[in-house]
């Protein structure tokens, strides 16, 4: 029997985020190409990581947020006829736009990690952000694209979603029925070496991860350290910075390359995670495989990883900056160790392996 030739198609490889590394999960896991809109300098260099397939550009690099978002999507309905030449198609993020361009015999695999937040659950705080006059083009749009989207969701013959919080979301809003495959972390790179007396956050600096409340708590926390991962261009890093200007316990680190992260995570003696509503979450899971508790929020996908006062710490939705202060108080030291142990035997829940099998089974 001919061996079924795969692809993975995702939106832009544009930074090196929790969506890139999945996709390249699927690429070790399936041997498959892969195509993208873009592939930016800023992401993975995919040649380093050891990807030996076929890489597509369906576009050239685009920068602008909405701009970018509508060529993106013109592109992929009317520049990948190349589809017909593959079994097996995974789309991700917004490239579904692509399906009507498979042939028909093939296997069509939607990897949803979040219906489109802007057309469904958060579309009136996204409207509120847009100029007053821009707002009727902004909801025409909206609608086609609402179209368009469930058009395409209705040739996939298999949704897949990183976490019963997206499943949930996926039948509330598009009354489909999905099956989870949480993302991966690679254990074998998240590893204990030791407690150094500092707090980590290595979320991007973007409105929705808070990382600004997390620096703010250190602010009033003088005798308590802060280490804040970023990378260039998070589009929150001045506000970030200018809140930590003048604190010498909080320390804001861009790295050049994504291995360089590990040995901050490895050393922590914990780390925080906050965002609003988030789909899953792999940051708080790369942490608990290091045998590093979490300071998480109780929202969103991270209530299905993180265990209350076992692998961390947990604080409600509507948290005010003197609850980020207690949690830290709360993880001493010795309560970090002490929850070492827990927290990697919960991070294995979440390895590769287990990804692995049921991928594997699902596109089979």
């Amino acid at each position: 029997m001919t061996p079924s030739k795969i692809i993975i198609l995702h939106d832009t490889f544009l930074y090196k985020w929790g969506w890139e590394r999945l996709i390249l999960m699927m690429w070790k896991t399936l041997n498959a190409d892969i195509a993208s809109g873009f592939f930016s300098s800023w992401s993975f260099d995919l040649r380093k990581e050891g990807f030996t397939g076929k890489m597509i550009s369906v576009s050239s690099e685009v920068f602008t947020k909405w701009f970018r978002h509508i060529k993106l999507k013109y592109n992929f309905m009317f520049y990948t006829s190349f589809l017909k030449e593959y079994d097996v198609i995974l789309f991700s993020w917004d490239s579904i736009s692509a399906a009507r361009n498979c042939k028909k015999e093939s296997k069509k695999i939607y990897y949803c990690h979040t219906p489109p937040r802007y057309i469904y659950d958060l579309h009136n705080l996204y409207l509120k952000k847009v100029p007053t006059l821009m707002r009727p083009a902004f909801k025409i749009s909206c609608y086609i694209f609402k179209l368009l989207y469930e058009k395409d969701l209705k040739k996939m013959d298999l949704i897949l979603t990183n976490s019963l919080n997206t499943q949930s979301r996926i039948k509330r809003y598009l009354w489909y029925e999905s099956k989870v495959l949480y993302p991966p972390v690679d254990t074998s790179k998240f590893r204990h070496i030791s407690h150094w007396d500092y707090f980590l956050s290595f979320a991007r600096l973007a409105d929705a991860k808070r990382v600004d409340k997390i620096v703010e708590a250190f602010t009033h926390m003088p005798d308590q350290k802060l280490i804040v991962i970023y990378w260039k261009n998070d589009p929150q890093r001045e506000k970030v910075f200018a809140l930590a200007t003048g604190c010498t316990n909080i320390q804001c680190i861009t790295l050049e390359d994504n291995d360089d992260l590990y040995s901050y995570v490895w050393n922590a003696r914990a780390t925080i995670y906050i965002p609003i509503d988030e789909d899953f979450g792999m940051s708080p899971v790369e942490s608990m495989s290091a045998g590093k508790p979490v300071i998480w929020v109780n929202d969103g996908g991270l209530k299905e990883t993180i265990i209350h006062e076992k692998t961390g710490f947990l604080i409600q939705k509507d948290f005010e900056i003197q609850d980020i202060m207690d949690a830290v108080a709360y993880i001493t030291p010795q309560r970090a160790v002490e929850m070492k142990e827990s927290c990697e035997v919960q991070a294995q829940k979440f390895g590769l392996w287990a990804f692995e099998e049921k991928l594997r089974e699902f596109v089979q």
